[in-house]
């Protein structure tokens, strides 16, 4: 049985742009987008719209980045619904 890598990944929307959850299956990206994320730091981490994006840069095209997204660390402690417990 094989499974296509695209299907493994979920996706959110970042300033307009969809942008893989999978470090297994980045998205694969025009370099400019950088433009509208922002330049990422010495890691390659950028902080954008309450997600951490990571950002590699393509060996073979200098014109394409992969990029996937992970929720802010700030962001993922807090919690869903606004119950509170008594």
């Amino acid at each position: 049985m094989s499974v296509r890598v695209d299907e493994l990944a979920d996706y959110v929307t970042v300033r307009g742009t969809s942008v893989s959850t999978s470090l297994i299956a980045p998205s694969l990206l025009h370099v400019s987008v950088v433009q509208t994320f922002g330049m990422p730091n010495q890691h390659g981490m950028i902080n954008c719209d309450g997600h951490v994006l990571h950002l590699r840069y393509d060996l073979r095209n200098a014109n394409l980045v992969h990029v996937w997204a992970q929720p802010d660390a700030v962001g993922a402690h807090e919690p869903q619904s606004t119950c509170a417990l008594l």
